[in-house]
């Protein structure tokens, strides 16, 4: 028989899940209808031919098959070999998936409320509210954090990865995708020439001594965002939350700086709206419509960094890595959105 691993995993990814299985159900109604009947009454799985006659939809077939390949694709149920528990030659048996049996309830209400949905803090999309004061550069100059990953002798690509996890209630596995891109860099036959500097925990007085010091090809944020801004860490230790600074601010500190980077990266949820702010000061954007799960966010910089260290363009490296997660299966692989400020900014190579 067939197996289908999920996506994400039920346990690690618990919000994000259940808000892509709902926007995957969505409000069709054969698929609704479907779905319903496979989460009524009986545990055993069924064949197409046994759920349109169960559905009196014997004669439109094909309408059933749409749905249940909808559903499978997205792991709303399971899709296994018959193996002749079925006498009607049917190849697939459709039944219950034990994640959404689990959580049906919680899966229907969001797709029917996806305002509602929007609404649920996830590890990538924090409950903090956006409205929150943004402060001032602290008038102390903070030490940066010690550079880690590929040192080149000579880079002509010098990469500077944010990594901020500050919200206790919505943690991010921020650290595992800094691991994915060091690796994957190293791996580069380029690797010489490739300066990956991972700053931790950033602030804005940590932000501006990186774009200072080091002079970044590439701005790469993985954290918490949403309303146009990005939540960075607090100026000490045990304080829950994070500082969020608008996109505006943002945009004003590299607007202050010499040395202003080629490339601006948001692996953040929903951070294309209002992305465009920065092409005054950056000439390239990749930013999420929408909110990205970690596992998906992990194997999307991967690649992406993978192909821009060979020499790639930027366009070809976001290409090859939205393959990778359509490959995958992932539903998130149409998320990463490329902005510019003028055609064929993103069509050179950044080595």
């Amino acid at each position: 028989m067939s197996r289908q691993a999920s996506v994400v995993s039920i346990s690690g990814d618990y919000e994000e899940t259940i808000l892509q299985y709902a926007k995957h159900l969505g409000r069709s109604k054969n698929r609704r209808v479907v779905f319903d009947l496979i989460y009524g009454r009986g545990s055993k799985p069924r064949s197409r031919k046994q759920i349109a006659e169960l559905l009196s939809k014997t004669g439109n077939t094909q309408v059933i098959q749409d749905a249940l390949d909808e559903l499978a694709k997205h792991h709303l149920i399971t899709r296994v070999e018959n193996g002749g528990q079925v006498k009607d030659g049917s190849r697939f048996l459709y039944g219950k998936a034990e994640p959404v049996r689990a959580n049906r309830d919680k899966i229907v209400r969001y797709a029917d409320n996806p305002s509602a949905a929007k609404k649920v803090p996830t590890k990538r999309r924090t409950a903090v509210e956006i409205a929150v004061s943004f402060v001032k550069p602290a008038s102390r100059r903070s030490v940066a954090p010690r550079a880690s990953g590929v040192r080149g002798a000579r880079a002509k690509l010098k990469i500077a990865l944010l990594v901020t996890n500050p919200d206790s209630r919505a943690s991010l596995q921020t650290g595992v995708e800094a691991r994915y891109i060091d690796e994957s860099i190293r791996l580069s036959p380029r690797a010489n020439e490739v300066d990956l500097k991972i700053v931790p925990a950033p602030t804005l007085p940590t932000l501006l001594d990186t774009l200072n010091s080091f002079g970044p090809t590439v701005l790469h944020f993985s954290g918490h965002a949403g309303g146009q801004a990005l939540v960075f860490d607090n100026e000490k230790a045990g304080e829950d939350g994070g500082t969020v600074l608008d996109f505006d601010m943002i945009a004003s500190v590299l607007g202050a700086t010499r040395a202003k980077p080629k490339l601006l990266m948001l692996v953040a949820c929903d951070t294309v709206d209002g992305a465009e702010r920065f092409l005054d000061e950056v000439p390239v954007v990749i930013a999420m419509s929408d909110s990205i799960g970690d596992v998906a966010a992990c194997d999307f910089s991967a690649q992406f960094y993978r192909t821009l260290s060979t020499g790639e363009s930027i366009s070809n490296a976001l290409a090859q890595a939205k393959l990778v997660l359509k490959a995958k299966g992932y539903a998130d692989a149409d998320l990463p959105t490329l902005l510019t400020r003028s055609a064929g900014a993103a069509d050179k190579s950044l080595l």
